[in-house]
């Protein structure tokens, strides 16, 4: 859908040779274990897909405040606009 709109498509994962990569303009890998490679090898203290997931929060959340440097916006300005999508 999104590049039917003609829009760039970003994924970020921690399988970059999976499907929605291949479909991808910039793919952005955050290597941890998921629930896809849990089992086999070195596993972490946290379960299942747990580590992907805090690695994403600390990603996103590095993502949203460059980006709130770079476009001059004030924490309040990206508070206001983030109730409105929840």
């Amino acid at each position: 859908m999104a590049r039917e709109a003609g829009a760039r498509c970003i994924v970020v994962t921690a399988q970059p040779e999976g499907p929605a990569s291949r479909v991808a303009d910039t793919i952005i890998e955050l290597p941890a274990q998921t629930m896809a490679n849990d089992p086999g090898g070195p596993a972490s203290l946290l379960p299942m897909g747990s580590l992907y997931e805090a690695v994403q929060l600390l990603f996103f959340d590095l993502v949203s405040i460059l980006l709130r440097e770079k476009t001059g916006q004030s924490p309040d300005q990206m508070r206001a606009r983030h109730t409105n999508l929840e």
